[in-house]
């Protein structure tokens, strides 16, 4: 996973996605929402935390970080407590953010040559 202070990507516009969702049938409990507060917040301060927060309408919630990688943004998922603890599945997204800078033309990631 990226470092603390190393979270930059190549598109500046490209955010990746962790789409959280409860697992039926269990309860969230104080302690574990608080491990996963403090999981949060370690994501800020390192500056991969661009938002997050639970979506009500889908039982789950929505991380949206700023990482090198999609498999940076697994890892962070991977050590969610909530996670970790078999309260929530998730799904991985890129977001590539349309506005004025790029015209809201968002240009994916080019294929690199191996």
């Amino acid at each position: 996973m990226s470092t603390a202070g190393d979270h930059s990507t190549e598109n500046p516009g490209q955010y990746f996605l962790i789409f959280l969702k409860m697992v039926p049938g269990k309860t969230l409990s104080p302690d574990a929402l608080g491990r996963h507060a403090a999981h949060l917040s370690e994501l800020d301060r390192s500056g991969r935390l661009v938002l997050g927060g639970p979506i009500p309408e889908r039982l789950g919630g929505l991380i949206v970080l700023r990482v090198a990688s999609l498999a940076d943004a697994k890892a962070v998922a991977d050590e969610d407590p909530l996670v970790r603890g078999g309260y929530q599945t998730y799904e991985l997204g890129t977001w590539l953010m349309s506005n004025r800078h790029n015209s809201y033309r968002p240009e994916p990631p080019q294929e690199h040559e191996k």
